[in-house]
């Protein structure tokens, strides 16, 4: 019997060392790679293909979050009205040993509540807080087959009759198949709704589907063992 034990790997950690995307020139594989020289944090595409190569603006050098990927609004709350992600983190103030924790997506910031009532996890005492007292962050929409910081088409994708399978580098994909592979999947982190695997969708985890998926996987295993070396670098 095979296991698989969820540590609470997340999607950012899968980014790492590299993101597999298709060259808009050529349409071969190219790589978004970042570089620290002196110092300085670069960026690139990189075709492994023709001549392709571009520097790429380094989010964390603008407003952009680039490791968690989204806008902090509290300063600007009134330039956004898409999807926001709601969080409070508070010390009770009554018992002075319990919390305030909450977390939620809203698809528009129009439908987030005026206040938001929320119980501490030690005395269950109940407070409201409002708009000034919870951090608000503009949610990022991730095209599915393309890289979310650029959106350049991810090189490793092939669909499957459900929806379409991605892999950000080969690393992502051996991890994806051997849980996919697993007969036996454990968690072992405390907040699962923030584990890379909590997050995918009911029709990948599915054991009706294993064949279909991991088939899937071995022709996206193909396409990057089969990968001609570049010559023009």
């Amino acid at each position: 019997m095979k296991r698989y034990v969820d540590n609470g790997l997340s999607s950012l950690e899968l980014l790492k060392p590299e993101i597999w995307v298709c060259c808009p020139k050529c349409e071969h594989l190219a790589k978004i790679k970042e570089t620290t020289i002196a110092s300085t944090q670069k960026i690139e595409v990189i075709c492994t293909y023709c001549s392709y190569r571009k520097k790429l603006e380094h989010y964390r050098s603008i407003s952009y979050d680039f490791v968690n990927y989204y806008f902090n609004l509290n300063s600007n709350i009134e330039e956004w009205a898409g999807a926001c992600k709601i969080a409070i983190n508070k010390k009770c103030l009554n018992c002075k040993e319990g919390k305030y924790k909450f977390e939620k997506d809203y698809t528009r910031k129009s439908i987030i509540p005026r206040y938001i009532n929320v119980e501490c996890n030690f005395c269950i005492k109940i407070q409201a807080f409002d708009h000034s007292q919870f951090e608000i962050t503009k949610l990022m929409a991730n095209k599915i087959g393309a890289d979310p910081y650029y959106h350049f088409p991810l090189y490793l994708t092939t669909p499957v009759r459900q929806g379409l399978i991605c892999a950000f580098n080969p690393q992502h994909l051996q991890i994806l198949k051997n849980y996919i592979q697993a007969d036996l999947r454990e968690r072992k982190y405390p907040n699962y709704n923030k584990s890379y695997f909590s997050r995918l969708p009911d029709w990948i985890k599915s054991a009706r589907n294993r064949k279909e998926i991991v088939k899937a996987l071995l022709r996206l295993e193909q396409m990057a063992t089969t990968i001609q070396p570049s010559t023009n670098k």
